[in-house]
């Protein structure tokens, strides 16, 4: 891509400062919580953005459960975002968000953009890794966020 602002990867929007594991958290609202927590540290986001995160679940339900133990967690970017962001959570002991089809979530990822364009390739990179059962397990079992992002590197969904 000739283009000075060539889209952004998993790898450019998940970094070990935004991943934290064997996260307790008693509810939802919590995960939402030090989820974005890590994205407001970054400086990727303002307060607000996480208020939104929380309203968009009360509003919307549970359908941030995309697959089975994976909740994607986002608002809209008017929100609060000040640049395309991503935090990931392994949750111990798994969390009930009211999906009775994906409940209980295991890992929880943040998202922010900007617009609706930019962070379009590494949310397609993320929906591949979210079905590599492999990866996910491997994502679960991992002690460290230098492994996670190992696991996100190496696998063949992320390519």
């Amino acid at each position: 891509m000739a283009s000075s602002e060539a889209p952004f990867q998993l790898k450019d929007l998940l970094t070990p400062a935004t991943i934290r594991l064997h996260v307790a958290a008693s509810d939802p609202g919590q995960v939402i919580r030090e989820a974005g927590q890590l994205l407001l540290a970054s400086g990727a986001i303002e307060e607000r953005y996480i208020e939104a995160m929380q309203q968009a679940l009360q509003t919307y339900g549970p359908y941030m459960v995309i697959v089975p133990g994976v909740a994607l967690l986002h608002a809209r970017p008017g929100d609060g975002v000040k640049r395309p962001c991503m935090s990931l959570l392994t949750l111990e002991p798994p969390v009930r968000f009211g999906n009775e089809d994906n409940d209980p979530v295991s890992i929880a990822i943040a998202f922010g953009a900007v617009d609706r364009q930019k962070h379009l390739q590494a949310l397609t990179m993320l929906t591949r890794l979210l079905a590599d059962e492999q990866a996910l397990a491997a994502i679960r079992a991992s002690t460290s966020a230098e492994e996670v992002m190992h696991t996100i590197a190496a696998s063949p969904s992320t390519q």
